[in-house]
C-alpha cells in the first residue's frame, strides 16, 4: 500500500487513499464475518446460535487479533516513514478508515461476553450440583427470550441488539 501510494498516480491524494484503506478494511471485516459464520450463510439469523461456543469464541478472537494486527501495521509504517522527511507521510484520517472495524470489534466484546457466559452455563448444566436446575432453568428462559429477538448478531449499526445485550446481562 505505501508503494501504491508512492508510485501510483491516480492513489497520490490523501483523499483517494483513505477511500482505498476503508476498501481494504471493509473487505477485512467482510472476510471475519464469514470467518465467523464458517461457510453458513451470512444472512441466516439463527447460525450462530447453532455453534459451538468455544469454536466460535475461538473464531471471534481472531477477527481482534486481526483489527489490531492490521492497526498496528498501518502504525509502523506511518512512523517509518515519519524518519523520511523528504518522502510521502501516511496522514490519513485514522478514524475514517478503522472507525468500522473498531466498531464492529466492539460487537465481537460483546459476542465473546455473550458466549461466554452461554458455554459456563452449558458446562454447569452438564454437572449436577444441588439447587443449579433452577438457575440453569432461569438462564435458558433468558436466553431464549433473547433468542426470539432475532438480532443479526454481526449487524454491529444494530443499536437495538446493543440494548438488549445490556439487559441480558442484567437479567443474568
Amino acid at each position: 500500500v505505501k508503494m501504491v501510494y508512492t508510485i501510483a498516480r491516480y492513489y497520490n491524494t490523501t483523499e483517494r487513499m483513505t477511500n482505498l484503506f476503508t476498501k481494504i478494511t471493509n473487505q477485512m471485516i467482510t472476510n471475519c464475518k464469514k470467518c465467523i459464520m464458517e461457510g453458513d450463510d451470512l444472512d441466516d439469523k439463527d447460525a450462530l446460535w447453532e455453534k459451538d461456543p468455544q469454536m466460535l469464541i475461538k473464531n471471534l478472537e481472531s477477527c481482534l487479533k486481526l483489527n489490531e494486527a492490521y492497526q498496528e501495521q498501518y502504525r509502523v509504517t506511518r512512523d517509518k516513514l515519519l524518519c523520511l522527511p523528504k518522502g510521502k507521510q501516511f496522514d490519513f484520517s485514522e478514524p475514517h478508515i478503522f472507525g468500522r472495524f473498531d466498531l464492529f470489534c466492539r460487537r465481537v466484546v460483546k459476542l465473546i461476553d455473550m458466549f461466554s457466559t452461554i458455554h459456563q452455563f452449558q458446562s454447569l448444566s452438564q454437572h449436577r450440583f444441588d439447587g443449579m436446575e433452577s438457575l440453569v432453568k432461569k438462564f435458558d428462559a433468558i436466553m431464549n427470550e433473547f433468542k426470539t429477538k432475532r438480532h443479526d448478531l454481526l449487524d454491529f449499526h444494530n443499536n437495538k441488539f446493543d440494548r438488549d445485550y445490556v439487559e441480558f446481562n442484567v437479567r443474568i
